[in-house]
């Protein structure tokens, strides 16, 4: 790996970037259920119903409630700290020269396009996105332009809007290609498959990538794989995420 790779080092500035926190609203509606049936739970007092005395609906709620809130709390965690741990685990497995061309899928507020330019030499961090505001709070290609500045990548890192289904770059454009959440707001799953050959089409032989979600990545391996890809693994990664998550792992057979 580069010696001067260290995605986790920033400039000396006075504002610091933020990386925001995934899926906000979800995180608020797992709070609000876990809470209000926690409450209900707490309050709902016993009853009889046909003759039968009904005790035990309070302490099931209360006990339901507990699903929403920890679904929440893993969430809020992994946004604050889980992804961090992603991105560095991810940028590890890389053996960088520091020439490499980087694509980041669905790259957010830039975490990892901005941590793979950390790694670059002469090398370039493209992120691309479609910048949902559903899938990040703050996600905005003004804000993560505001990251890249703040990091010291200007230069080094460059953002399009793109459809990763659909893409502008030629063939066998890029040396790793990273995405991290992005692939499972694809709904259908035969377009995350459309999703994967794209990926397949525009890495270079001897390239890598690596593709990061919440949910098990079995079916982006066996897509990468029909693409022409060697798949090297696929396996969770839960404590280091602090939440659900798998990577897989595959690379383009060949050299240029």
């Amino acid at each position: 790996m580069n010696d001067s790779c260290n995605p986790t080092s920033q400039n000396h500035v006075s504002a610091q970037p933020r990386y925001g926190i995934d899926a906000p609203g979800f995180i608020q509606g797992f709070f609000l259920v876990g809470i209000s049936a926690f409450l209900a739970g707490f309050f709902i007092p016993s009853f009889n119903l046909f003759g039968i005395h009904v005790a035990f609906l309070g302490s099931l709620l209360c006990f339901t409630a507990l699903i929403p809130l920890a679904l929440g709390t893993s969430m809020a965690i992994y946004g604050l700290r889980g992804k961090f741990n992603i991105r560095d685990l991810m940028l590890n497995m890389i053996a960088w020269r520091g020439d490499e061309q980087v694509l980041d899928v669905g790259t957010g507020r830039g975490l990892l396009a901005i941590g793979a330019a950390k790694c670059l030499s002469s090398g370039k961090a493209i992120g691309i996105d479609i910048w949902r505001a559903q899938d990040l709070s703050g996600n905005t290609m003004e804000n993560t332009l505001r990251n890249v500045a703040l990091e010291g990548m200007q230069g080094k890192v460059e953002l399009k809007k793109e459809d990763i289904r659909s893409t502008s770059f030629a063939d066998q454009s890029f040396d790793v290609i990273l995405s991290l959440l992005c692939l499972h707001n694809i709904e259908d799953e035969k377009e995350r498959d459309v999703a994967c050959h794209e990926i397949a089409r525009i890495l270079k032989p001897g390239g890598t990538v690596l593709i990061a979600d919440y949910i098990p990545t079995g079916g982006y391996a066996k897509a990468l794989a029909a693409a022409g890809l060697a798949v090297k693994s696929s396996k969770s990664h839960l404590r280091a995420a602090y939440a659900l998550m798998w990577i897989v792992t595959a690379t383009k057979e060949g050299n240029l």
